[in-house]
């Protein structure tokens, strides 16, 4: 049986970020503020001995990644790109704002709200909602999105050895994603992850669908 640690980091802030638009596989840059708390993490995590970097392969990602190694007294290599540790895709509603899009998506289901369908029914579900509200259904659904994250992880763990410490740079929603899975001792719903902020998965070889089982043990450190 194989168990590896995978701290998760969300990128820095963004330029949608501070617009609060919807940024899922389109990118924005890096605001200095967001340079500053990529640097910031780095500091933080300068000691940790770790066995191999990834990050999505989107630029907010990468360029994070770079400055969070850039500190590292251990090793400088370049992260590996994984595309499915990407954010979730919003498809049409790509670049729109976060209000609005996620009113259009709650209405059908006499709703206001990404949190109040998370709260009536399910993470999934306001995935399912969203591509439903898109005019192009590009948006990922539940299934599709959870498929991927699955996918991702099981490459994680398949890629590494017993008892390695992985850092992956990755996304708010992405992150969300995994604590409403797999970490009920937190509350996601309520408290969004910070940019820069370190999220713990352990992840361990298992012969469920997926082949794995996943358990949070830190959310939101900063």
């Amino acid at each position: 049986m194989k168990t590896i640690t995978v701290d998760l980091v969300r990128h820095g802030q963004t330029l949608f970020n501070i617009l609060d638009r919807l940024q899922g596989w389109s990118d924005s840059p890096l605001t200095a503020a967001g340079l500053e708390t990529a640097d910031a993490t780095g500091q933080r995590l300068q000691a940790v001995r770790y066995d191999h970097y990834y990050s999505s392969d989107l630029k907010r990602a990468i360029d994070t990644a770079h400055h969070v190694i850039a500190a590292n007294q251990f090793s400088h290599a370049e992260p590996t790109q994984l595309p499915d540790v990407r954010e979730v895709y919003f498809g049409s509603f790509e670049g729109a704002d976060n209000d609005s899009s996620w009113i259009k998506a709650a209405q059908p289901l006499g709703l206001h709200t990404q949190a109040e369908i998370i709260k009536q029914a399910s993470f999934s579900a306001a995935r399912d909602a969203m591509h439903a509200a898109d005019p192009l259904h590009l948006s990922e659904d539940g299934a599709t999105f959870e498929h991927r994250v699955d996918r991702g992880l099981k490459a994680l763990l398949d890629q590494s050895q017993d008892g390695q410490h992985l850092l992956v740079v990755t996304h708010g929603t992405y992150i969300r994603s995994l604590v409403f899975r797999f970490g009920p001792q937190f509350d996601p719903l309520t408290v969004f992850p910070g940019n820069g902020s370190v999220t713990t998965l352990q992840l361990q070889s298992a012969t469920t669908p997926a082949g794995f089982q996943a358990k949070i043990t830190a959310y939101n450190q900063q």
